[in-house]
């Protein structure tokens, strides 16, 4: 399992050194940063990989929770015009502490395995529209973190350009944990604006509804920088609506388009 999960993550090391960028203007809009994830797909044999740093951070009662995610790797790969494959797993590092003792795990998580399925491309106020399943497989990763049985999700990804600089992207999903047969809905509306060509800003709303409990909602805000038009950095926190002192969370990653070196 070790040389399976160790495979995975250099898996983007060989195209580091078998490619290189091209000058030609690509299709790049990254699923970072943020929780509300666009609906474009990403072009036919293109590569793409997504990593980043996570700290979470919330309490319930006397009980404090420091969740780390050291590596979030998502990879990106355009199997057709319309269709993307997409494989993802994180390294966590959980702490617990309350008022007499303290106890930490770490490890990866399960992998999770899916696509996203292009519907319809905008058509005035017609949105874009693809859909997104996502399968976490139960038998790969630490014990402690993975679901008892297959956990799938489906998101139906929708948004609308407004203009040059403005759009608007829109999420509905449904998630199953692996460990019980109800599942959570998960929403989300986000704002982006284009500052420059190279600096973006967004806002989001997002949350999630339980059958037997109240909604959980969220807001998160951040920023998108391009480095080149291939390689974006991003930085992001989150917050809780219902109680702001009780939960935070910070985000910063990268997104790395590969694409063929031309041919002369």
């Amino acid at each position: 399992m070790k040389s399976v999960l160790t495979a995975i993550l250099l898996f983007p090391l060989q195209f580091i050194i078998v490619t290189a960028q091209n000058e030609d203007s690509v299709n790049f809009v990254p699923d970072r940063p943020g929780m509300a994830t666009p609906p474009n797909i990403l072009d036919f044999r293109r590569f793409e990989v997504e990593d980043g740093f996570q700290y979470e951070w919330f309490h319930e009662n006397t009980i404090r929770y420091n969740n780390y995610l050291f590596s979030s790797l998502l990879l990106r790969y355009g199997l057709s015009k319309i269709a993307e494959v997409r494989i993802q797993t994180d390294f966590a590092y959980d702490t617990k502490k309350d008022i007499a003792s303290t106890s930490k795990i770490y490890g990866m998580d399960p992998l999770t395995i899916g696509s996203k399925i292009k519907i319809l491309e905008q058509r005035k106020v017609v949105p874009s529209i693809s859909f997104m399943f996502n399968l976490t497989l139960p038998f790969l990763g630490k014990n402690e973190f993975r679901p008892k049985s297959l956990a799938p999700s489906f998101f139906l990804l929708l948004s609308n350009t407004i203009s040059e600089k403005l759009n608007v992207c829109y999420n509905y999903g449904v998630i199953w944990d692996g460990n019980s047969s109800i599942p959570t809905h998960f929403y989300a509306l986000c704002l982006s604006l284009n500052l420059n060509h190279s600096l973006s800003t967004f806002i989001e709303g997002y949350g999630y509804s339980y059958q037997q409990s109240t909604s959980d909602l969220y807001i998160d805000a951040g920023f998108a920088y391009l480095i080149t038009d291939h390689v974006q950095v991003d930085i992001s926190a989150s917050g809780y609506l219902d109680s702001p002192s009780n939960y935070y969370m910070v985000n910063a990653g990268i997104a790395w388009l590969f694409v063929r070196k031309r041919k002369e």
